[in-house]
């Protein structure tokens, strides 16, 4: 039997660690493997089932050893930053924070992951809420805000835009301005203060939106649909069984395989028929309402914060998230996903720069990366809704409010 020196021990618990951090954001918790993550270190399966017996465990130590010191470090120290008004925050590990975004992605289904996951992003908070504190004692913070949700703004940008990045790529330039309009939003700042100069993003092109055969919905069709919506909603893509599917819909796999390529065609057509209609239709009449000549009126404030109402259908909610991670395992699910969100984007950012060039709406903000931000937005809240169960959607209301009044005021 080799014995492993000490040190030699704790730096194959790291490279574990590190490994199980790269696989997450691969291939997502669903699908990764204690076998696969020993194996990516050249190491045999004992060398993890020694020490990680479970995924829980190996996720419970991910969190304590390696996202602890360091994206727990960096976002504590960041959010001191900006409710202190520094300009000298620190960076944050966008790897790291990708494996904490696939841990809440996977914490909606894995009851398990829940308490350590919550609690990580619970302590970030917490940290975060201090120091909101402090700046509202000094005077600095708008008031009528939900102070939660005034912290949580920019959590819900960074987690949403890492859920989004799945599927295509987000804008290259932007985020110091969208970091400054989320401070003017919650700190007493004037709503002309400019944001800063950064160079435009370039524009995104039209794509072209893959061709989709037109099944036949007969009344088996519509039930296997309807199965795999409820289905992919409650497990995410990866854990939905072909089986599970067939019998919520009473019915054999035979018939999925009948009518589609497989669990990636039936998604497919969950996304074309469940989640593409509304969520096109939403990202329009959102910008439609920012851009609109006339004064924002409560309706049309209604109208955008309903985009965020999960509530109102959970299932659409998981689907969302769903399809996304679904487009990482599955190419035939990407050259659908991936397209449909650039189509919505390059819609909206074409609403946007009209607008600008009437004056209604600011002149410093990047278009490429305001409709990115509204499209993130909701996912990343879908998310930290489930850790904060407690927070309403009309919590939220007053923040955007704010938002979108100096989004349609010009700088000085």
């Amino acid at each position: 039997m080799v014995k492993v020196s000490r040190q030699r021990s704790a730096e194959l618990r790291i490279e574990l660690l590190d490994a199980a951090a790269a696989e997450l954001r691969r291939v997502g918790y669903d699908a990764m493997a204690l076998t696969s993550v020993a194996g990516n270190c050249g190491l045999a399966t004992s060398a993890i089932y020694n020490r990680f017996p479970t995924k829980e465990a190996l996720v419970e130590a991910l969190i304590e050893e390696r996202l602890e010191p360091d994206l727990g470090v960096q976002t504590d120290r960041e959010a001191i930053a900006f409710w202190s008004g520094a300009s000298d925050a620190p960076n944050i590990n966008f790897a790291k924070l990708g494996v904490l975004s696939e841990l809440l992605l996977a914490a909606r289904h894995a009851p398990e992951l829940r308490e350590p996951v919550y609690t990580f992003v619970r302590r970030r908070i917490d940290v975060a809420l201090n120091e909101r504190d402090k700046a509202s004692a000094r005077g600095e913070v708008r008031d009528g805000q939900d102070r939660r949700v005034q912290v949580l703004l920019r959590a819900a940008t960074w987690i949403g835009g890492y859920i989004c990045g799945i599927a295509s790529d987000p804008p290259k330039r932007g985020s110091k301005a969208l970091n400054e309009l989320m401070r003017i939003t919650v700190m007493d700042i004037p709503f002309t203060t400019p944001l800063p100069a950064e160079p435009r993003s370039k524009q995104r092109l039209m794509p072209k939106v893959p061709s989709f055969d037109d099944h036949n919905h007969d009344a088996i069709c519509a039930a296997l649909v309807e199965a795999g919506a409820e289905v992919f909603a409650e497990k995410g893509y990866e854990a939905a069984a072909v089986a599970d599917i067939s019998r919520r819909a009473g019915l054999t796999t035979g018939a999925i395989y009948n009518r589609f390529s497989g669990k990636a065609g039936l998604m497919n057509e969950v996304i074309i028929t469940e989640i593409y209609p509304d969520a096109q239709n939403n990202s329009i009449d959102l910008v439609g309402a920012l851009t609109e000549p006339t004064q924002l009126s409560n309706a049309a404030l209604e109208a955008i914060i309903e985009r965020f109402d999960d509530d109102a259908d959970p299932r659409k909610r998981g689907l969302r998230l769903a399809a996304r991670d679904a487009s990482r395992h599955e190419p035939e699910v990407a050259a659908l996903v991936g397209p449909l969100q650039d189509v919505s984007l390059v819609r909206m950012a074409s609403f946007v720069r009209t607008a600008q060039e009437k004056g209604l709406l600011r002149s410093d903000i990047d278009p490429e990366a305001l409709v990115w931000w509204i499209l993130v937005n909701p996912l990343g809240i879908s998310l930290l809704r489930g850790v904060f169960p407690d927070l309403r959607l009309s919590d939220w209301s007053a923040s955007y409010a704010t938002t979108m009044e100096i989004l349609r005021t010009q700088p000085a």
